[in-house]
């Protein structure tokens, strides 16, 4: 098992979430998303279930469109910035990194599962424009996993035959957790990313003892 460091993702709730308009229309556009889908969803259902007029929302987004391209913006940038201070806490070694960087990314997507389902669900619902934008913060965070594991092949750590593909499917299995976690589980999130990083060393041929052996 890899040193576990103490959990820096801060999980959203209900209770933490501003009063402001803004706020409150961004969070009830989550919800209706979540349990209806972007096109299954029009603005009078986003600000009704909050009380408001539907002319309400023009003084904060231009349209249904800015509030998904706000939510998915927000997602991923906090995931990236997750992600970049949990590798820079790891140190050097690339297991190290790649362990950390998928136990944040698990936390972080199980802090938020109804945000995490339209981030990943609806960016298909973005115009080509927008999608072209958050595709590039995908691929920010994805360039940090694939770091870790080129680095881990390039010096013997890592065994597998594919670092980048490997890579991917590590960032895939890691923001799948959002799709069946539950607060009511057996696990917590803790325990659930501490298992999510020994998994994607797994995946990524991990040789343990390697390091030491070198030294």
């Amino acid at each position: 098992m890899r040193q576990i460091m103490v959990d820096t993702v801060t999980t959203r709730n209900d209770d933490s979430v501003s009063s402001s308009g803004r706020d409150l229309l961004f969070w009830a556009a989550t919800k209706c998303f979540y349990a209806h889908g972007y096109h299954g969803t029009s603005v009078r259902d986003i600000t009704e279930s909050i009380g408001f007029s539907p002319g309400a929302m023009y003084h904060h987004y231009k349209s249904k469109q800015d509030l998904l391209f706000a939510i998915v913006s927000w997602f991923l940038q906090e995931s990236i910035e997750n992600t970049r201070k949990a590798i820079e806490s790891a140190g050097p070694d690339p297991a190290d990194r790649l362990f950390h960087a998928a136990r944040s990314h698990v936390l972080w997507n199980a802090s938020d599962v109804m945000c995490s389902f339209v981030v990943n669900s609806e960016i298909r619902s973005l115009t080509p424009e927008n999608r072209a934008r958050n595709v590039a913060q995908r691929d920010t965070l994805q360039r940090m996993f694939d770091s870790a594991v080129v680095d881990g092949t390039k010096n013997g750590l890592f065994t597998t035959p594919y670092p980048l593909e490997t890579s991917r499917a590590i960032v895939t299995m890691c923001t799948a957790v959002a799709t069946w976690y539950r607060s009511s589980g057996p696990l917590t999130p803790s325990q659930i990313a501490d298992q999510y990083g020994e998994m994607s060393l797994n995946l990524a041929g991990f040789r343990e003892g390697y390091s030491d052996q070198k030294s």
